[in-house]
């Protein structure tokens, strides 16, 4: 009986031990994400190191280590700590797998990056963010095929990935595609309609409705008859029916024709395009809210959205309803 106490209180004693232990790592841990998100990096790298004396098989310690280490452009120490949590396998795998994939893209090893997201993949089927990696260092190689068959992964698993339409809207207007390239900068203008980024995309967009054809289009391209379509809508801007019209108001008549031209196009269609992007615009002009659709996307260029908006609240908010049930779609 007493040989029994003892062992109880022995066992008792080690996992009060463990459970502080284990309080003081994540102690670490908290307060060295606190220190990394005000850009104090090697302060936080101090703390994550102490943690990882304590438990040095901790995957959250080693995955903010690396974090860190990415913060401050030391991607040998990053690649190290991310590969001691892929080693783990118990936790924060699959973000190893990115984070080890941008150290080596950043250090100047873009192939082994996209084996290491190639190998992630294989794990992990459902992570857009993969993906997504893949296709970015696919795109600084010009390997644009692979970007585009990365992007469309991404976005089937998560349409609402605003980075990924930007990419694909890039990909598609440097190879001269410009109603794919239209149509991806769209969908992020819809989700990131403000911030850094969207200046940059509407100008883009504008771009692309603005150029001429400067190349000989392939009859057989899919997107033939909306690309000689783009010319025209454009010149009409200049008819006399138009000329006293606003920016916004053309822009909005332009994309409405675009939308409906793409529609009476995509019959018995059915590739990634036409499914993923065409369905949803032509559905979107079908229900009539393609004038508070173009209002809304263009709010970063001046403030006439907020004037339209007030006057045409019931539109809005028919579009914004719409909108949130065609979500439950995906």
């Amino acid at each position: 009986m007493k040989k029994s106490i003892q062992l109880f209180i022995l066992f008792s004693v080690l996992a009060s031990n463990v459970f502080a232990q284990d309080g003081l790592v994540n102690d670490f841990i908290t307060q060295g994400i606190k220190l990394y998100d005000k850009g104090d990096y090697k302060a936080a790298i101090d703390l994550y190191k102490k943690a990882l004396v304590i438990n040095p098989k901790s995957a959250y310690a080693n995955y903010e280590l690396a974090s860190s280490y990415m913060a401050i452009k030391d991607y040998v120490n990053a690649i190290k700590h991310t590969d001691k949590v892929i080693a783990a396998g118990s936790g924060y795998v699959d973000q190893a797998y990115i984070l080890k994939g941008s150290a080596l893209d950043l250090s100047g090893k873009p192939r082994e990056a996209i084996k290491t997201y190639k190998k992630a993949i294989q794990k992990f089927t459902t992570n857009h963010l993969l993906y997504y990696n893949l296709a970015l260092t696919s795109f600084k190689l010009k390997e644009y095929k692979d970007t585009e068959d990365a992007l469309q992964k991404a976005l089937k698993i998560n349409p609402h990935h605003a980075s990924s339409h930007l990419l694909l809207g890039n990909c598609m207007i440097i190879q001269d595609k410009r109603v794919k390239g239209i149509l991806a900068l769209y969908n992020f203008l819809l989700l990131e309609p403000k911030g850094n980024r969207t200046t940059a995309a509407l100008l883009a967009l504008e771009d692309q409705f603005k150029k001429g054809i400067k190349k000989m289009l392939d009859a057989e391209d899919e997107f033939y008859t909306a690309e000689l379509m783009l010319t025209t809508l454009e010149s009409a801007k200049i008819n006399e029916a138009n000329k006293n019209k606003s920016w916004h108001v053309l822009f909005a008549e332009k994309t409405n024709s675009l939308f409906e031209i793409l529609s009476d196009l995509k019959e018995d269609k059915k590739d990634f395009w036409w499914n993923f992007y065409v369905d949803y615009f032509s559905t979107l002009a079908g229900n009539n809210h393609t004038e508070a659709f173009s209002y809304y996307i263009t709010q970063s260029k001046d403030d006439v959205y907020t004037g339209w908006m007030q006057s045409n609240t019931t539109k809005m908010e028919t579009f914004s309803e719409w909108y949130t049930k065609y979500l439950h779609k995906f």
